[in-house]
């Protein structure tokens, strides 16, 4: 009679747990609750809320960011955690969910600044310009006090080039 109590309750035990799973693919398991659990995140760090779609979506690419970062490069992944020790305390480490999302933004930015500071040309600049319909800035001769006129930047080189060329220094002054 025990080992039928018990065996129920293993069976229902396991139901329970089976229960909330919402993706299971590629050795990727995403819960109701880390989906819950990503959107507070998200919302928190963005102020916008997404769809479940797009929560599953985004766990998805995160594990699967992390675990190639696991697989091929452990030393920056263990250098991103002791910077995120840090900043967050050893804390964080209890939380899956928000180490996750913590990791991914701080890989992120990582490969962004990366691309920006080595591989970021003027050519790129031109074409994020080009995919603008209109791209209008104003004109003063007097610090902006006035504007005399709107002048469509776009295709602009000169321009673009000036820009670029701001951008790369960090320099907040446009002529």
């Amino acid at each position: 009679m025990v080992i039928r109590i018990l065996l129920f309750i293993f069976f229902f035990t396991i139901k329970i747990g089976y229960s909330s799973i919402v993706y299971d693919k590629n050795n990727i398991l995403i819960t109701e609750i880390e989906i819950n659990s990503y959107l507070n995140l998200y919302k928190n760090n963005f102020g916008i809320s997404i769809s479940n779609n797009e929560v599953i979506k985004n766990i998805v690419i995160i594990n699967k960011t992390i675990n190639l970062l696991q697989k091929n490069n452990p030393n920056f992944l263990s250098n991103l955690d002791i910077l995120i020790e840090k900043e967050y305390t050893k804390e964080i480490f209890n939380d899956q969910a928000s180490l996750y999302f913590i990791r991914f933004q701080k890989i992120r930015n990582e490969f962004i600044s990366e691309y920006f500071n080595n591989s970021f040309d003027i050519k790129d600049l031109e074409n994020i310009f080009s995919n603008f319909d209109n791209l209008k800035i104003p004109i003063s001769k007097n610090n902006c006090l006035t504007i005399e006129k709107l002048h469509d930047v776009r295709n602009n080189g000169q321009f673009v080039k000036s820009f670029f060329e701001n951008l790369k220094k960090i320099n907040k002054t446009l002529k």
